[in-house]
């Protein structure tokens, strides 16, 4: 015969049946690709060798470039060794991360929302959208009405091509001048040809060198973020890489790499 519990013991029993169910809900998943590279000590890298200056292969037939530095240095923040998979096709990154080729992917990879079901992102480390461009000194600001009665130098078909002509369609005193490369425009302003040059920051970041009296004016126009990939359920590995990325942006060393590669 099944003895009766009287209500307080049943209410105990619940009250003990739903934290346990509380608990067992709030418990951390597990990240297999942690998991992993702490096993193995080595962070597998996956990219696309070529981009240069982000990455590219050297005579020496190793990978080179900014985001192999930025890989390197993310792993030895880990306290983990890089290993590199560079011959993967830029439209096949997601694909080895899904096939668990590798465990992250630093490739000059601009973020895509409409993937981020099955992957995620680290923070942004570079902006590789449109900048102006104008000669030191020149100018602080680029605001449309800033814009009135200058030249803008622009690269013919580029995000920047649509955005200037968008410019000059609302400016009544704004002209727009189209060029083939982005060398062409930079150089338009250098001679003082056009006032400023709206080009791609990689493009700009390349003629900010000595000598070149050539300068960036404010912030970014367009936005084309580069970001670090991880797949979904990377929960651990990824707070990991932000953290890294936050600590080089704190302390100096992502503005190196930058200078290093691209200027």
């Amino acid at each position: 015969m099944i003895r009766r519990l009287s209500l307080s013991t049943l209410f105990l029993v619940l009250a003990a049946l739903t934290l346990l169910s509380l608990l067992d809900g709030c418990s951390p998943s597990v990240d297999a690709a942690w998991s992993r590279v702490r096993a193995t000590g080595t962070l597998c890298v996956g990219m696309d060798a070529s981009f240069p200056p982000f990455e590219s292969i050297g005579s020496d037939g190793s990978p080179q470039g900014l985001d192999v530095d930025l890989a390197r240095e993310i792993s030895s923040r880990l306290e983990l060794e890089p290993q590199f998979v560079v011959n993967l096709p830029y439209d096949g990154l997601y694909d080895a991360l899904t096939a668990d080729r590798v465990d992250i992917v630093i490739s000059a990879l601009v973020v895509n929302p409409s993937r981020t079901a099955d992957y995620a992102y680290s923070r942004t480390y570079f902006n590789g959208g449109q900048v102006l461009v104008a000669r030191q000194g020149n100018r602080e600001s680029a605001s449309l009405r800033d814009l009135e009665g200058h030249t803008v130098a622009v690269v013919l078909g580029t995000a920047g091509d649509r955005v200037g002509r968008g410019w000059e369609r609302r400016a009544s005193d704004l002209s727009v001048i189209q060029y083939r490369t982005p060398a062409e425009a930079l150089r338009a302003v250098g001679d003082g040809i056009t006032d400023l040059a709206l080009v791609d920051h990689v493009s700009a970041l390349a003629e900010m060198g000595e000598g070149t009296f050539l300068t960036i004016v404010d912030n970014a126009v367009t936005e084309v973020p580069y970001a670090c990939a991880v797949r979904a359920d990377s929960s651990t590995l990824l707070k990991k890489v932000n953290r890294a990325l936050l600590a080089m942006e704190a302390d100096g060393t992502m503005d190196q790499l930058i200078v290093k590669w691209l200027r």
